[in-house]
């Protein structure tokens, strides 16, 4: 299929479009600016919340262009011209009692996010241990989400209103046996953002669904999509996309899924990709 049969753009943020510092570089806005101008409509694909995504929503002017964003792994999709909202059922107090549960018998850190806090559950035995053995990357995270939300540290599950994920942080080991064991559930799904940070929700939600869902809000097929993502959370989209593409510093799964890999999201890679193959360069 040629550039011109391509008629969105999907991208996930963390690890991808976003640099290092968790910012839109100026080059990629820029492309993407020129890329809405082209009439190509664009979306953000996020396991983040609306309420935590409206600044790149703003920088990337997707209310003027008719764009879009996906939060929370498909779980909510909004229109930002129209404002038109598709959200999915999220997780009660019943799933997340359940979830907490039995992520603290793995020894793992779980987070309750909504729009503007989080409420962080630890392992009640070996506190300390189980917050040095979650490593370097997962207390990173940790204190990285802490600038971004209000964190509310409990040491029981306390009854809270309905959420559309949960997130644990802890060792790769523990997490994989975690996820093993919710899959037995057949309630709820779950995908490795990065090798320590796992994400459950409701069964059936996934970045991969929002495209049909897109497709029915648009009219574009999903063979006409471009789709960007590095993490285990990207693969239903990477796969279903008429063209998807694995960042340089995707984890390994993404890697094998996409049609192709493209430079890492330090060094602009997203924007590359699209100007080669939008051809951007050339106006």
């Amino acid at each position: 299929m040629s550039e011109t049969s391509y008629k969105l753009v999907l991208s996930d943020l963390d690890g991808t479009l976003l640099n290092e510092n968790s910012q839109i570089s100026e080059e990629t806005r820029n492309t993407i600016l020129e890329l809405q101008k082209k009439g190509i409509k664009f979306s953000i694909c996020s396991g983040r919340p609306y309420y935590g995504c409206i600044k790149f929503i703003e920088q990337l002017e997707l209310e003027k262009y008719n764009g879009f964003f996906v939060g929370m792994n498909g779980q909510y999709i909004r229109n930002c011209a129209t404002q038109e909202v598709i959200e999915k059922e999220k997780l009660n107090q019943d799933d997340f009692k359940l979830l907490c549960r039995i992520a603290q018998q793995h020894g793992v850190i779980t987070e309750l996010f909504y729009e503007t806090h989080a409420y962080i559950l630890l392992p009640k035995r070996n506190i300390v241990s189980a917050l040095l053995l979650t490593g370097v990357y997962s207390l990173k995270s940790l204190i990285n989400q802490s600038r971004r939300y209000k964190m509310y540290f409990i040491k029981d599950i306390i009854d809270l209103p309905d959420l559309p994920k949960i997130c644990c942080l802890g060792k790769p080991e523990s997490l994989k046996a975690l996820a093993n064991e919710l899959l037995e559930l057949q309630k709820y799904d779950t995908f490795l953002v990065n090798p320590a940070w796992l994400e459950i929700v409701r069964i059936g939600i996934s970045k991969g669904q929002a495209l049909y869902d897109l497709e029915k809000m648009t009219g574009i097929p999903v063979q006409e999509m471009v789709a960007f993502g590095d993490g285990e959370n990207d693969l239903s989209m990477l796969e279903i996309a008429g063209l998807s593409c694995a960042m340089g510093n995707a984890m390994p799964n993404p890697k094998k899924v996409a049609h192709c890999v493209i430079d890492t999201n330090v060094n602009n890679g997203v924007a590359k990709k699209i100007k080669e193959l939008f051809k951007l360069e050339e106006n």
